[in-house]
């Protein structure tokens, strides 16, 4: 049902007109570098590893930058345009070796979100991080930065503004957009703009740079809003996406299939299920007995590749549409990441119920299932 497509309908009309310039900046909605805010509780920060020479930690912390504000309460309780801390508390982070390199070596491209505060023997304070983010292109804006997630709606009209643009630092009021932008940031690879992009679609949201803008919609009395990215960010401490098993792997597909819609003539979720005591794919009989379908129902086979070429084809070329293929694309790779020997079962006629279906690292058969309805 190729409507709006849950929350990630079609957009023509705002691709093509960002690319011929028409787009003008939505100003009340982007303030400027200055803003004179002071962050003073938890708050996002852009992080500076200090390499003076000199004892620690009265050397060799972090300069603490606030994002989209004009200074930060300090750990001694005054404010400053930039914090000195002694540490950074990352507890809270299961952080790979790589990403604490990363952090131990900060040049301001890592923006934590946390809180600036007192430190037991530690007369410098520390800021104690809730999430960490990296910039994908050099260093992080300080200035015009916004996370970006999902309103949860199930549109039915074009465009659908079905994401929330929220300013770090900023008011708690969320604006709504169609979609995020990134044809600025050219550079990218595949994989680093599908997690831009499917991260923004999802509740956690994604943390992107740059103003909202709008352009005339369809009637041209409407305006139709998005964010033009100058800067994006990958989130830092994800657990593993590939080679999971047990637990790990229903969460994993969890995170993949959150609020991913299937399109036919109707949008369906994808939902996860198992074979229990099946060390292979069971035959259609076995199968279809293990999930309480009635022997005889009609079964038909397919590739993974075959299933996802309707995902994968764009529908249109706007930003929106951009996102939903983002999604289908990392669902692609979930799934050829953590199950072999992968088929996919049509069982049924007109309501198709759907079964991708393989073997785990553990090796147990599992995968999911969704619906088609095709008349």
């Amino acid at each position: 049902m190729r409507h709006g497509n849950h929350i990630l309908g079609a957009f023509a009309l705002a691709s093509s007109l960002v690319g011929c310039g028409v787009a003008a900046e939505d100003t009340a909605a982007t303030a400027a570098a200055s803003d004179d805010v002071t962050v003073r509780a938890d708050g996002y920060f852009t992080l500076t590893r200090d390499t003076r020479r000199c004892a620690s930690p009265a050397c060799g912390g972090y300069f603490v930058d606030p994002v989209n504000a004009s200074s930060a309460r300090c750990a001694d309780g005054t404010t400053a345009a930039r914090c000195y801390v002694g540490a950074v508390d990352l507890s809270a982070l299961p952080l790979a070796g790589s990403e604490r390199s990363v952090l131990a070596s900060a040049r301001g491209e890592i923006v934590i979100r946390g809180r600036i505060g007192v430190a037991s023997g530690n007369a410098y304070g520390q800021l104690v991080a809730t999430e960490a983010w990296r910039s994908v292109a050099g260093a992080a804006p300080t200035s015009s930065v916004s996370r970006v997630s999902t309103t949860g709606t199930t549109c039915t009209f074009v465009p659908c503004e079905a994401l929330n643009l929220l300013r770090a630092n900023g008011s708690a009021t969320a604006l709504p957009v169609v979609g995020v932008d990134l044809s600025r940031l050219a550079s990218l690879d595949e994989a680093t703009r599908d997690e831009v992009l499917g991260a923004a679609t999802r509740d956690g949201g994604s943390l992107v740079a740059g103003p909202r803008k709008t352009i005339p919609g369809n009637p041209s009395t409407t305006l139709v809003p998005y964010v033009h990215a100058t800067g994006a960010f990958v989130r830092m401490a994800q657990p593993a996406r590939t080679g999971l098993c047990g637990d790990a792997l229903r969460d994993g597909f969890a995170w993949a299939t959150e609020r991913l819609l299937y399109t036919s003539e109707t949008d369906a979720p994808f939902t996860w299920f198992t074979v229990d005591g099946a060390r292979t794919v069971p035959s259609d009989a076995a199968l279809l007995a293990h999930l309480g379908i009635a022997a005889g129902t009609p079964v038909a086979h397919t590739t993974l590749d075959a299933f996802f070429t309707g995902p994968l084809t764009a529908g249109d070329p706007g930003l929106a549409e951009q996102h939903r293929v983002a999604r289908f694309r990392q669902l692609k790779r979930a799934l050829e990441g953590n199950l072999t020997g992968v088929t996919v079962l049509r069982v049924g006629t007109v309501q198709i119920r759907v079964f991708i279906v393989g073997v785990t690292r553990c090796g147990t058969v599992a995968g999911l299932e969704t619906l088609a309805v095709e008349t």
